[in-house]
């Protein structure tokens, strides 16, 4: 397949999408190759700027390209990457169900102007609203990871008042706000602490081998919700990792 077809029901971009893909993953596109520019592809395929660019955006999401300033559109090295589809459930009731003891305490959560690189993850314009949420995460009354939640603050106004310590987050944002959190793309690699805030709030040392952790959720219809990155110490499991 490299061609669209505009007499099926699939839509273009997502036509767009499994071409582009199939090129990363067979090898035609090599990680470091720059991909055509959005010109070249809309002139190529005949489609629209807002197609060709909602298929790159969600490769992009995906951890299959990303862009840079100087250079354009790249192709990631491969890290692991997994995709999750159904019912997610939230860190606390994921270890609720384990009846493992466990608490939140909030460093610290606010409204704040999107930079350019979260924009792109939501397809919103820099400097617009999102909510951000910074938390760690007890485990056995030990520190066990390092989040941090990027949400656009149209699709949850006012949550800044109502999260609290020891809330659920997806439970909060599935009763208040409707979200349906259907699906998603998840990325990992082992790294070592990178600031002195890391070492002192999951006490830890310099070369305390951890685990990063970068995931997009969407609604069913595609919709970019959530952007969650975390950096995780100590043991853990696929389950944990892919529905805090």
């Amino acid at each position: 397949m490299d061609k669209l077809d505009k007499s099926i029901p699939t839509p273009l971009y997502y036509q767009l999408l499994i071409i582009l893909k199939e090129k990363i993953e067979s090898g035609v596109w090599k990680p470091g190759d720059i991909i055509p520019t959005e010109q070249e592809l809309m002139e190529q395929y005949d489609i629209s700027r807002s197609t060709t660019r909602q298929a790159i955006l969600a490769l992009v999401n995906d951890g299959y390209l990303h862009r840079e300033k100087s250079k354009g559109t790249i192709v990631s090295s491969p890290t692991g990457r997994m995709r999750f589809v159904g019912s997610l459930m939230s860190f606390s009731e994921e270890m609720d169900s384990k009846k493992i003891p466990h608490y939140s305490q909030i460093i610290g959560q606010e409204v704040l102007p999107a930079s350019e690189a979260i924009a792109e993850k939501f397809d919103i314009k820099p400097g617009s609203s999102v909510y951000h949420l910074k938390r760690i995460r007890f485990v056995n009354d030990r520190p066990f990871l390092l989040d941090e939640h990027f949400i656009p603050y149209y699709l949850c106004q006012g949550i800044e008042e109502k999260y609290k310590n020891n809330t659920s987050l997806y439970k909060l944002l599935k009763l208040e706000y409707n979200f349906n959190l259907h699906h998603g793309q998840i990325e990992f690699e082992p790294v070592v602490p990178t600031s002195k805030e890391v070492i002192d709030l999951l006490k830890v040392n310099p070369t305390t081998s951890l685990l990063y952790v970068a995931r997009m959720v969407y609604s069913d219809q595609d919709v970019p919700l959530d952007y969650f990155t975390a950096i995780i110490h100590g043991k853990f499991s696929i389950d944990v990792i892919s529905t805090t």
